[in-house]
């Protein structure tokens, strides 16, 4: 299903390559492979390589950059997310290298892209807020609107409805402005998708049925299809399976003439699970089965573990048990190598970004020599304000993934998180997840990733997701450790040898199972201990604290594989206190004599504070700190969690 127009195009295209002189039909070809980068994704990738080979032999930088730009477009498209972050900062370094400011937006706006494809948004926000600051300063309101309805995706990502709502309306009004109706209708459909986050049905099926007119109208079926897919979606939800089931066989029939395997798999999967509501057991295996064929033909892992998951309930629904079994273990490898994926694209991100910056500075240290030093320093001071700026969106990203400290105290009201990052992000980061609400069985940790500031917040990033993915696959501190400790050293793929990283973390985790009259707490550590300080102590003046010690063992790094870590079982009573805490605090220099606080005082000081309330805990350590540091640099992140019984 292509319109005319498109078909007129690329004739055109194909006129001007055969016609052309070098340079033109470099950029012919790259305007070629970007028209039919949706219809013809690989002959898109033939033409991409085509026009690198053509401008390496004329010297044309920006030609090739804007080739490699679209061949990771392409990948995006089959979900070869790592090949594509490569091409892109391939293209970044030649458009820096020629100045190219438009040309780096661009890619940074790709970029935000894919970061957003595997939910790595401290990345992706970096770079649309790159790519805006550009298209700002040159006014530019139609990339001004794209990068606008990037925002609204990625904060409802976030469940941020409200800030989601403002970057689509202000992407809405703009692309009104200049009359860009696939934008109109891109970000009309994402207040749709905000609205059927939230339930508030009736708003969602305006916004997403407004989207498919304007679609149509402009004949982007690609966009149709995708906002009739979230259009069955709401159908789904509100049990409307009938209508559901006609709009899945229109949006399977309009994909596959649009060539668009992905989107037949994932309206095939949809109809599969419509069926399965509906009690057609049959017709939903069978549907379900012709969606994980093509998934599997292209790679599509975002479909094939929703698919193996759905297949697993069919079968057991109709006692086929082996079945169902194989097709559940396939659903956990299909998860588990995603988030490897995910650990891995992280990783290589972070070392193609820093080859481009050392680029950038023997460049730029090339360059000072023949400027003077008041201009180098305005210069610095720019980048360093970029820089923090991208940090502080950082940290709002970090922020939003660590546990809510009002769930905490809803669990456990007398208790205290004193949380206090050397850097604008941190590499410690706490833990907390009640297994289900109302249940009695609670987990906390605290942890401390290697290193602090930005590399401590990635390595945090992946120990929190990792962690989260072990305790969702056991309730057993000591086998939660060894999944995380295997889980970290798979995502960060590390092995014996000397080029391996060997980065991990150290760590502190209870389990608690609240019941009336008595807590029983099982507890398990890597380096990190667990203090008790009994109630009965309280009274007396023979105040002791019980410590219970960890497994001399990193999560990752050198550890083993299949490291074990012991586990403690411990009856807890009513007024009894415990904490977690990473070194942080006990490694703090005073700002006087520049002696280090060290954990014999600081037990004495969690000892002399047992008569105050948790609150009035927290507010005492947090003092204490600061007045021992007496203008001295922190000099690592603190993190001490308490929790009075």
């Amino acid at each position: 299903m292509k319109e005319q127009r498109t078909i007129d195009k690329i004739a055109e295209l194909e006129t001007t390559i055969a016609a052309a002189n070098a340079a033109e039909k470099v950029d012919a070809i790259n305007l070629l492979a970007f028209e039919i980068r949706n219809s013809d994704t690989q002959h898109a990738i033939s033409l991409c390589k085509q026009a690198q080979q053509l401008s390496s032999e004329i010297n044309y930088s920006d030609g090739n950059a804007t080739a490699l730009t679209n061949e990771a477009f392409c990948y995006v498209q089959i979900t070869d997310y790592e090949l594509g972050m490569e091409k892109l900062f391939e293209a970044l370094a030649i458009f820096e290298e020629s100045k190219n400011e438009k040309g780096i937006a661009q890619v940074h706006y790709n970029l935000c892209l894919i970061y957003f494809r595997f939910s790595d948004f401290n990345s992706g926000l970096d770079n649309i807020v790159k790519a805006l600051a550009y298209f700002k300063k040159v006014n530019d309101n139609a990339e001004i609107a794209r990068c606008y309805f990037q925002m609204g995706f990625l904060y409802n990502s976030l469940n941020d409805s409200t800030s989601a709502i403002e970057y689509f309306n202000q992407s809405i009004e703009l692309s009104r402005e200049n009359k860009n109706k696939a934008v109109q209708a891109a970000s009309i459909m994402g207040l749709g998708q905000v609205y059927l986050n939230v339930k508030e049905y009736d708003k969602s099926a305006v916004h997403l049925l407004e989207s498919m007119a304007i679609r149509e109208q402009i004949e982007d079926w690609r966009g149709y299809a995708a906002a009739l897919n979230a259009y069955m979606t709401l159908c789904f939800e509100t049990d409307k399976y009938k209508e559901a089931e006609e709009i899945s066989i229109k949006g399977i029939k309009l994909t596959k003439e649009l060539g668009d395997k992905m989107g037949v798999s994932r309206f095939m999967l949809d109809l599969g699970k419509i069926y399965f509501k509906q009690n057609k057991i049959d017709e939903a295996e069978q549907t379900i089965l012709d969606a994980l064929e093509i998934a599997n033909k292209i790679n599509l892992r975002m479909a094939m573990g929703p698919a193996h998951s759905a297949l697993s309930e069919i079968y057991e629904l109709k006692g086929d048990f082996e079945n169902a079994l194989l097709h559940y273990k396939i659903f956990h490898k299909v998860k588990e190598e995603m988030l490897n994926t995910t650990a891995a694209m992280k990783a290589k991100s972070i070392q193609l970004m820093s080859k481009i910056e050392n680029a950038q500075q023997e460049a730029e240290i090339n360059r000072l020599k023949n400027v003077e030093l008041k201009n180098a320093y305005n210069i610095i001071a720019e980048k360093n304000k970029d820089i923090t700026d991208s940090i502080n969106y950082a940290r709002r990203i970090q922020q939003a993934k660590l546990p809510k400290k009002e769930e905490i105290l809803s669990s456990l009201p007398q208790s205290f998180v004193l949380f206090k990052p050397k850097d604008i992000v941190s590499g410690d980061f706490y833990f907390f997840k009640e297994i289900s609400a109302g249940t009695s069985l609670v987990f906390l940790a605290a942890a401390d990733c290697t290193g602090h500031g930005v590399p401590g917040a990635f390595m945090s990033m992946i120990g929190s997701e990792r962690l989260d993915d072990a305790v969702s696959q056991t309730s057993n501190v000591s086998e939660i450790l060894k999944q995380l400790n295997k889980g970290i050293k798979a995502s960060l793929r590390q092995s014996d040898s000397e080029e391996s990283t060997k980065d991990g973390m150290d760590i502190s985790l209870v389990s608690l199972n609240l019941q009336s009259g008595a807590t029983s707490l099982n507890y398990a550590g890597a380096n990190r201990p667990l203090w008790i300080v009994p109630a009965q102590q309280l009274t007396t003046n023979n105040h002791q604290l019980i410590e219970i010690k960890a497994t001399k063992k990193a999560i990752g790094g050198y550890t083993k594989d299949n490291e074990e870590f012991e586990e403690h079982e411990i009856k807890l009573n009513k007024g009894d206190t415990f904490y977690l805490f990473t070194d942080g605090y006990a490694d703090q220099f005073n700002g006087k004599d520049g002696k280090k606080l060290m954990a014999k005082r600081f037990k004495e000081i969690v000892l002399n504070i047992q008569n105050k309330t948790m609150e009035e805990q927290e507010l005492f350590l947090n003092d204490f700190i600061e007045n021992w540091k007496a203008g001295a640099e922190q000099v690592d992140d603190i993190l001490i969690i308490g929790v009075r019984i």
